[in-house]
C-alpha cells in the first residue's frame, strides 16, 4: 500500500490502525478500515478517475496474491 499509494501522497500504512474516508494528493478518495489482520476497502467509480480506480484496483489484486500464498 505505502508503494502503491502512499509514497505519492506522503502517507504510510505501515503499523496504522485506520477507519474512515482518506483523499490522496491526486484527488482519489476511497474509504478504508484497517487493523492488523483486517483490510477492508470501497471505492466509488463514480467519484473517482478510471486511473484512481485502475490503481486502487491493481493494488488490492497484489495485496490478494500475497495473502493467497
Amino acid at each position: 500500500m505505502n508503494y502503491k499509494i502512499g509514497d505519492a501522497s506522503n502517507m504510510s500504512f505501515t503499523n496504522t490502525r485506520i477507519d474512515g474516508q482518506l483523499s490522496l494528493n491526486d484527488h482519489t478518495t476511497f474509504y478504508i478500515k484497517k487493523y492488523p489482520g483486517y483490510l477492508k476497502i470501497k471505492l466509488d467509480k463514480g467519484k473517482n478517475s478510471d486511473e484512481s480506480y485502475y490503481r486502487i484496483k491493481e493494488m488490492c489484486e497484489g495485496i490478494k496474491k500475497v495473502i493467497a500464498q
